[in-house]
């Protein structure tokens, strides 16, 4: 039966790590935060978007996004005002933008009940602001983006927009050869031809 709960705690504890694990390829960055507003849980999707709305996409590529995690400051003002609102039974969720920056995140406030504290739920979005970029992902998209790893999503998102590979090496300082390369995975884990239909893919 989809979505049994072991009843052992061994077994629990067995689904939580495949879970976790699971979530790490997410194509998106997933952040949960206790109520105090400490991070919980994030995948390297999260860390990275993180980073770059901390310090810059210039810097947030030297960092060790993981190990120097920090939740940029307006994410917690939106948790901070989802809190407030829930008091007077108004919480919906709130979208946070950087446009500059390609930057989303749409932040929820979870609430369990039987007297368990709350949590905040995090999706974060980062896509460079170029073309459609403020265009979201459609579920057939993600999907797609969830074949490849993270650096051929990062190749994968810029030929979306029409980018060219000296363009792509030149944001990314990769190579054009390691973005040709890439760009060759992309197509043989899509089974597609050419830059033209991985942008139809992504822009459906």
């Amino acid at each position: 039966m989809t979505g049994r709960i072991p009843k052992s705690s061994a077994a629990r504890a067995g689904l939580l790590a495949h879970t976790l694990a699971m979530l790490e390829d997410v194509p998106v960055g997933l952040l949960l935060l206790d109520a105090d507003l400490q991070p919980l849980w994030f995948n390297a999707e999260a860390a990275r978007a993180c980073a770059v709305w901390n310090h810059g996409e210039r810097r947030a590529a030297a960092l060790r996004a993981r190990r120097e995690f920090v939740v940029p400051a307006p994410l917690l003002e939106s948790c901070r005002a989802l809190l407030a609102e829930s008091r007077l039974n108004s919480a919906h969720p709130h979208v946070v933008s950087d446009h500059a920056r390609g930057l989303h995140a749409r932040v929820r406030l979870h609430t369990p009940g039987a007297g368990r504290p709350p949590a905040f739920h995090v999706h974060l979005d980062y896509r460079r602001p170029r073309g459609d970029r403020h265009r979201s992902l459609s579920p057939g998209a993600l999907a797609l983006l969830a074949r490849l790893t993270e650096r051929e999503r990062e190749v994968a998102m810029r030929v979306r927009e029409g980018l060219r590979t000296s363009e792509i090496a030149g944001e990314l300082r990769r190579s054009p050869l390691t973005i040709k390369t890439q760009l060759a995975a992309v197509f043989s884990k899509l089974n597609i031809r050419g830059r033209t239909r991985v942008a139809a893919l992504l822009n459906r």
